[in-house]
């Protein structure tokens, strides 16, 4: 029997009933973690946060990474202007399945996410050299934006950011603040604004830069040299929360007439689940961040 097979047994499972602390790993986990060399990237992530993955595939796998995201971006500018990247890429192309079902990805996901994690977004990002750099502070957050503080001791989802390009100051890479998520909330407006205490990611080219979904971070810095900064952002998250029946084939004929109301319960009026993407629904990735603090 496959281990496909295994798990999709009819068998009941035996009944936990203690919860694991986070980072307390089984030893079916530890061993993976151990066989893949990620003891230093599971201890950082314990400790501060983020992380790093290194050569954990071929330089080819990243060259056509690369070379697909830029292809797909020129024709389907998901991000919101042509070239800037696109989104719901994971049957855009068999390269993205390569990437999301990586196994470091997917052991470190569930060292951050627990068992059954799910894939939350794929999306890609192309930055180019800044035309008029500035220090492109005010932009930061967490990435589980729509969870009330203080956040859960157990995280909620871990973004993974495939670094096609080298990743630097001076590249425009991403700002993290380190041990952030020891404060179990949003950064508030003035931390938003200075970004105090944000530091550079940097990882040679092929290398993939994590944090968990309570680290304070921006994406805002400017690239001050030539050429592009291409990457691959992978999103999974906790299992937990989703809707127990499924009402995706209820159409807009059917709510045509129905209270504001019925929309919201169905999650018409959030950014989360959508065929088209977070990015598709402008206001409403906002308002989601805005109603989950209330």
């Amino acid at each position: 029997m496959s281990e496909a097979e295994a798990i999709t047994t009819t068998e009941r499972p035996e009944r936990v009933f203690d919860t694991r602390l986070p980072f307390e790993l089984s030893d079916e986990l530890a061993k993976r973690v151990s066989d893949l060399g990620l003891e230093e990237a599971v201890q950082s992530a314990n400790d501060h946060g983020y992380g790093y993955l290194h050569d954990i595939v071929p330089p080819e796998f990243v060259e056509r990474l690369r070379a697909t995201v830029i292809r797909i971006a020129q024709s389907d500018p998901g991000m919101g202007r042509p070239s800037a990247g696109s989104n719901m890429l994971l049957a855009k192309d068999p390269v993205f399945e390569e990437a999301v079902l990586n196994p470091s990805l997917l052991t470190m996901a569930e060292v951050l996410c627990g068992k059954g994690a799910l894939i939350s977004q794929v999306a890609a990002s192309i930055k180019p050299k800044a035309d008029q750099p500035g220090d492109g502070k005010g932009g930061l957050h967490a990435d589980q934006n729509w969870t009330p503080a203080p956040f859960p001791v157990h995280n909620q989802l871990v973004t993974f950011c495939w670094a096609c390009d080298e990743y630097s100051e001076a590249a425009g890479s991403t700002r993290v603040v380190p041990d952030s998520h020891l404060e179990r909330r949003h950064p508030n407006a003035e931390e938003t604004a200075s970004e105090a205490g944000a530091i550079h990611t940097e990882c040679p080219a092929g290398s993939v830069v994590f944090w968990d979904g309570s680290t304070w971070h921006s994406g805002g810095a400017p690239r001050t040299i030539d050429g592009e900064r291409v990457v691959v952002h992978i999103t999974y998250s906790r299992l937990a929360l989703r809707p127990v029946e499924c009402y995706d084939f209820l159409d807009e004929d059917w709510l045509e007439g129905k209270p504001y109301e019925m929309r919201v319960l169905l999650g018409r009026e959030d950014f989360l689940n959508t065929p088209e993407g977070g990015f598709a629904h402008g206001v409403k990735l906002s308002r989601t961040m805005d109603w989950a603090k209330t």
